[in-house]
């Protein structure tokens, strides 16, 4: 009895465009952004426009406290990235940051102005 032994290969191409496609990719990254990373987003646009905007500008009172919202938004937009699973301690972290930071600006000159009223002139001395 005689044994023949058969190999079959089988190719298979498929046509298409051999540019990416950056829309999808793009589409694809920012739809798997996690919802601290957009509040990043929004408070590093909130940092910027308070620097030029006069209305932001004047609620935010000085050029410092807008870097420092500017930078507490990139690192909400980074820190996820690298300590993954703390999410919320970090949003907790940079906005008790950021917001002492405010507090600081707004009670320092506060503090300035009534220290400044109180301190004594040439002619009360």
């Amino acid at each position: 009895m005689a044994l023949t032994e058969h190999e079959t290969t089988r190719a298979t191409t498929e046509l298409g465009a051999a540019q990416k496609d950056t829309a999808r990719e793009l589409s694809a990254k920012l739809a798997s952004l996690k919802g601290i990373v957009w509040v990043g987003v929004l408070v590093f646009l909130f940092g910027i426009a308070s620097m030029f905007y006069p209305p932001l500008k004047a609620i935010i009172g000085s050029i410092t406290t807008s870097a420092a919202i500017t930078v507490g938004g990139l690192a909400l937009i980074v820190l996820p990235t690298v300590i993954v699973g703390n999410e919320l301690l970090i949003m907790g972290g940079v906005a008790a940051a950021v917001g002492l930071w405010f507090l600081a600006h707004r009670h320092g000159q506060l503090r300035g102005q009534v220290d400044s009223n109180n301190s004594p002139t040439k002619g009360d001395a």
